[in-house]
């Protein structure tokens, strides 16, 4: 049987019930791009390409007799496929005007538009879907903790006598398992990635700049049509080290590292990988960063397995690198789901707080990166699929710290 987005998102809202049972909750609502897209299956071009926030609401129901309601503004809903049989459409007017001159919609909307979108209209239909779905009291699950502070107290005043209570924490632990057709996504994205560095390093040479390697990295992704270089590209050449959003145009000199922290989306879903290269031949101090940041990364992929705490991979393979010649390596987190969240990271992570244990299912990015004053970024990052017995490593492009 082919898995496609169908049986995907019927895996979703199974396994959302699930925990909505767990913790008491009547219905989860998703207002952010991310997860609106992820509990109603559409994306949100409002959200996604404009970044506009409180437009759009995905509300999902314990109660699996109840279709996933879409609520959205008119002019954005015309574009809701009618492949989403699971999802019923709600709209409120927007400032857009949407005409029906053919008569294919049985009407327009006569009233007077709004200069900008308004947040009480939206949160006015969800009042009357939840109290339409006989729930006007009990637990509803908000993304609370990603909404303005207006549009709370917008939502609080509309939806009075519910117990409101935050859906984040649900909807990581949702997101961190994924389905066999989130995993064929976020295969294709590491493979275009993988494809943009192994292209860019083709026309690298003595003074090639941070910018002209982040054009080059675009351009190899251009011919491929399912794939947006737009999730993030972090190029770094020599000892600059810092995230940049307008690349440097220094020419790149003998003994330059050159970092590629990158990702590609592909149908929302996005790639985090990394290579390390070297202009020329590598300084002693680079070759001994790299080798104890290559133990590290080696250690954790030997170490995944189902049920692994998250944070004794990390413990562990914190001790192996610094064992292996940075004493003083010092991080965070050595790693985290990969998905939809636009920030490239998303929960869980592998850090010494973590409580998670790795999942059949999940996939995880593995990441030793090390930044240094006078010597640049130094990383290798790799995507994996953790399996029933061990994890599958998706990149194909080899870890060695290679000159160009």
């Amino acid at each position: 049987m082919v898995y496609g987005k169908a049986e995907h998102l019927k895996n979703i809202a199974e396994r959302a019930r699930t925990i909505m049972e767990r913790e008491n909750v009547e219905a989860i609502v998703a207002s952010s791009c991310e997860n609106f897209y992820y509990l109603s299956g559409h994306p949100s071009t409002f959200m996604y390409t404009l970044r506009m926030n409180e437009v759009a609401l995905a509300v999902m129901f314990r109660d699996p007799s109840r279709r996933t309601v879409i609520i959205m503004n008119e002019f954005e809903a015309a574009g809701v496929p009618d492949d989403l049989p699971q999802c019923e459409l709600r709209t409120y007017p927007t400032w857009v005007d949407v005409d029906d001159p053919l008569g294919l919609r049985g009407g327009r909307y006569e009233g007077r538009r709004p200069v900008n979108h308004q947040v009480e209209e939206m949160f006015g239909l969800l009042r009357e879907v939840l109290a339409e779905y006989g729930i006007r009291s009990g637990k509803v699950a908000v993304e609370l903790s990603g909404m303005r502070y207006p549009a709370v107290n917008a939502l609080r005043e509309a939806v009075r006598g519910l117990d409101l209570t935050e859906a984040g924490g649900l909807l990581a632990e949702l997101r961190a398992c994924k389905t066999p057709w989130e995993v064929g996504l976020l295969r294709q994205s590491c493979a275009y990635a993988e494809i943009g560095i192994a292209e860019a390093i083709k026309e690298i040479r003595t003074g090639s700049s941070a910018a002209d390697i982040a054009d080059a990295f675009r351009r190899a992704l251009l011919t491929h049509a399912d794939g947006a270089p737009s999730r993030f590209h972090m190029i770094s050449v020599g000892a600059k080290f810092a995230p940049a959003h307008i690349f440097d145009t220094r020419p790149g000199q003998p003994g330059d590292v050159i970092k590629f922290d990158v990702g590609v989306d592909v149908a929302g879903y996005g790639s985090d990988i990394a290579r390390t290269f070297v202009l020329g031949s590598p300084s002693d101090t680079v070759k001994r960063i790299y080798g104890a940041l290559r133990a590290g990364h080696d250690r954790l992929l030997e170490l995944i397995e189902p049920g692994l705490p998250m944070s004794r991979a990390f413990d562990d393979a914190m001790q192996v690198i610094r064992r292996s010649g940075l004493p003083n390596y010092n991080r965070g987190h050595l790693g985290h789901s990969a998905g939809l969240s636009l920030a490239a990271e998303e929960a869980p992570f592998l850090s010494p707080a973590e409580e998670a244990v790795f999942v059949p299912g999940m996939v995880i990015c593995l990441e030793t990166p090390y930044y240094g004053y006078g010597i640049g970024s130094i990383m290798i990052e790799d995507m994996v699929l953790v399996m029933d017995n061990g994890c599958e490593r998706l990149n194909k492009l080899p870890r060695d710290l290679i000159s160009l």
